[in-house]
């Protein structure tokens, strides 16, 4: 897996990329997650990334140029280009399995008010993080990166961990307990110390499904009416 995110601001993700489970993906080349500056497909003196709107009004628009260079100097013929936007598909986990099959994502981060719209004619999918409104398109960059290399065989060590997680099965994911057994009070339930590993596991989907039920009502009525 290959994934190529371009910003404006590459400080903001290239700690994220070189941490946690995506270096532990990279030193294993396991993965491939590069962070390129947009500003190195510009070719003024300083090195612009943005403009005034046409038709005024506030705030500063992203510049389609360096985008599109930058886009065409990475893509394949098996990439797929993504932007995080507002308007786009609100991220989940089927969407993070669709990505799992591709070789190449690209992500580009818009910043200000966002990037001049004519960019949709160069992006294959639009995925929206919510419904609300973030600086710009790097934290949902980072979580896209994350979500989809979790997923692949060796990144993390255990690929039961993540395939058990909420969401992969319509679910929240049940409660899990550690030491001590009981803490201020509050116990561990007795069945998880009980060695049983069936009632462990009927336990599990018990709690996961209640969980949803209580937590995620509109979770819990689509599980229901598969």
């Amino acid at each position: 897996m290959k994934i190529d995110i371009i910003t404006a601001l590459p400080e903001l993700l290239s700690g994220y990329v070189n941490g946690s489970i995506l270096k532990i993906g990279r030193d294993k080349g396991i993965i491939d997650v590069r962070v390129h500056d947009l500003r190195d497909w510009t070719e003024d003196r300083h090195r612009t990334v943005d403009d005034s709107p046409y038709g005024g009004g506030p705030g500063m628009i992203m510049k389609i140029e360096p985008f599109v260079k930058a886009i065409r100097d990475l893509r394949t013929l098996k990439s797929v280009v993504i932007m995080p936007t507002p308007s786009g598909e609100v991220y989940d986990q089927n969407i993070t399995r669709e990505f799992l099959e591709m070789k190449h994502l690209i992500i580009i981060c818009g910043h200000y008010k966002g990037i001049d719209a004519r960019i949709e004619h160069y992006v294959d999918r639009f995925i929206s993080a919510g419904d609300f409104i973030l600086t710009g398109g790097e934290l949902p960059a980072a979580m896209i990166a994350d979500s989809v290399c979790r997923l692949i065989p060796g990144v993390i060590s255990d690929i039961g961990s993540a395939e058990s997680d909420s969401f992969e099965n319509g679910l929240l994911d049940c409660g899990y307990y550690t030491r001590p057994p009981v803490f201020e009070e509050h116990e561990v339930p007795p069945v998880l110390i009980s060695g049983n590993h069936k009632a462990i596991d009927k336990w599990r989907m018990a709690d996961a499904l209640e969980r949803t039920r209580s937590k995620r009502p509109d979770l819990f009525e689509k599980y229901k009416n598969n």
